[in-house]
């Protein structure tokens, strides 16, 4: 009775149980217990001053409830803001590093505006191959005063995008 039930919690976990020379063997196949991307943060947050320069961001917070070994891979960079918008330096592209563990953005937002938010999207992937998902925000605003904090255009320009004229 009592390996039925091990084996029903090693079922239940997403493992994968085989037999070999008469000797249980598990063999984890991802499932069920994975990193969790519920406590991601982006490392910067706040982008400050809008000089036009490339800020380094990486993925914060990601946890691994076996703390096993993690690779973070950024999965792409969008942002409220058009690309090339007046006021903006006419820089771009304004973001890189998707398919590498740091986002790179530009430090910029267009002049008439409250500001620019980047939506940082990212895969989490343990030693197993379990994998969770999620997005951080970073944000330069527009100045330092009272509510500084972006209002969200509802809008979504890839970052990588490089125009052409």
């Amino acid at each position: 009775m009592r390996s039925s039930r091990l084996l029903a919690a090693l079922l239940a976990s997403g493992a994968l149980l085989a037999l070999s020379n008469s000797q249980a063997v598990v063999v984890s196949t991802g499932g069920g217990y994975g990193p969790d991307c519920s406590g991601a943060a982006a490392s910067q947050g706040v982008i400050w001053p809008p000089d036009h320069s490339m800020v380094a961001e990486t993925i914060l917070g990601v946890t691994d409830p076996y703390g096993l070994p993690m690779t973070i891979v950024i999965t792409g960079i969008q942002q409220d803001e058009p690309v090339d918008v007046n006021g903006s330096g006419n820089t771009q592209p304004d973001g890189s590093g998707v398919g590498t563990s740091t986002a790179y953005v530009r430090a910029e937002r267009a002049g008439g505006g409250t500001g620019r938010l980047y939506f940082i999207a990212f895969s989490a992937t343990d030693s197993t191959g379990a994998q969770c998902t999620g997005s951080v925000e970073a944000y330069v605003p527009h100045d330092q005063g009272q509510g500084f904090v972006p209002t969200d255009t509802g809008q979504r320009y890839d970052s990588t995008q490089v125009m052409i004229y």
